[in-house]
């Protein structure tokens, strides 16, 4: 099953759509995946990278490598949540130098990828990570992205796998996670505390808070900058995230590049505000891209109210406080026009 975004027809079903999980304060609703396997496995068997007991070694992070798995046996399979997986995989083994957290990245891949990784001996049922489908990491989303954490001294097998019979060529990356966005204390930005549940976020709530409330963006012939903090939280049984809604007040029709990166699954969007939060049905415009991605928005949008919209694109596992920097380009004042008497302007077409 693969989870999918809600689509909301009334207002108030909408907002709650772009707050939390769902109105019954569960995880958004699955549908099946569909999705043809890629590639065409040939089991053939190769050395090393068959099992845990003969990997290919890595020495040293980062690890930037490419292959093809389609040559390889399916020796293993974790649910992530899909279980089920006959493909072929192959399997990595690094010896951890000292503690740290790591990114591991499968987005550049050429078929629908899975991965899992296992500390020190193979665990079935308790991988010590686990990934299928991640928001923005390539076609769909269905690629396969992770953060997990190396503790010094332990060894750990990272397994390329792919989902139900897909294989083919990968593109592996594991780096460590080095925070790509830092909201300055006392810099341009929002004013909530962490993770502010929008019956109490008083700050830029936007269509969420009742009454509505937006941090407002003034116009500038410059590039616009400011950030803030997000996260997600548990709260009367429901999944929510904190989401920042950020007005602009267009003077005259614009065409504006809004853009973004976060230490999290990161979501921006434009919202539509010329008629009010009571008429929002949906995002305007929206992208969703994985923990230090870039996301861009360009548009051309018409004279009035737009809100900046800017969370995560999941509603469970960012950590409350997670810094995110947006940029604005395009949103400027108008143009002041010097008074001129008419002899002033006849003498102009002489």
């Amino acid at each position: 099953m693969r989870t999918t975004a809600i689509v909301c027809t009334a207002a108030l079903l909408l907002l709650a759509c772009l707050a939390s999980a769902s109105t019954t304060g569960n995880s958004a609703p699955a549908v099946e995946k569909i999705s043809k396997p890629t590639g065409l496995a040939t089991y053939e068997g190769r050395d090393p990278g068959e099992t845990i007991e003969d990997p290919i070694v890595v020495d040293y992070l980062p690890l930037f490598d490419s292959g093809d798995t389609c040559p390889f046996i399916d020796d293993y399979d974790e649910a992530c949540p899909y279980s089920g997986s006959t493909a072929p995989d192959v399997v990595y083994s690094y010896v951890c130098q000292y503690s740290q957290v790591v990114t591991i990245d499968l987005c550049a891949s050429q078929y629908d990828t899975k991965v899992f990784v296992y500390e020190n001996t193979y665990t079935p049922g308790f991988p010590h990570a686990c990934n299928d489908d991640h928001a923005g990491c390539g076609p769909n989303g269905y690629r396969s992205w992770l953060m997990t954490e190396f503790t010094e001294g332990n060894t750990y097998y990272i397994v390329v796998d792919g989902y139900w019979g897909s294989c083919g060529i990968y593109e592996l990356m594991v780096v460590d996670y080095l925070p790509c966005a830092l909201c300055e204390p006392g810099g341009p930005g929002e004013t909530e505390p962490y993770c502010m549940d929008p019956e109490n976020d008083v700050d830029n709530g936007g269509c969420n808070s009742e009454p509505p409330v937006f941090d407002h963006l003034d116009p500038s012939e410059d590039t616009l900058e400011f950030c803030g903090t997000s996260g997600t939280y548990y709260q009367n049984y429901s999944h929510w995230r904190d989401t920042d809604w950020y007005q602009i007040d267009l003077a005259h029709e614009s065409e504006i590049t809004f853009e973004a990166t976060a230490n999290f699954e990161l979501r921006i969007g434009i919202v539509d505000g010329r008629e009010g939060c009571e008429n929002v049905s949906s995002f305007y415009s929206y992208v969703d891209v994985p923990t230090c991605g870039w996301a861009e928005l360009h548009e051309t949008l018409p004279t009035g109210t737009w809100w900046l919209w800017v969370g995560p694109s999941v509603f469970e596992g960012v950590y409350c406080g997670e810094d995110y920097q947006c940029w604005l380009t395009g949103y400027t004042p108008v143009t002041p026009v010097e008074s001129a008497s008419w002899g002033t302007v006849k003498a102009i077409f002489r």
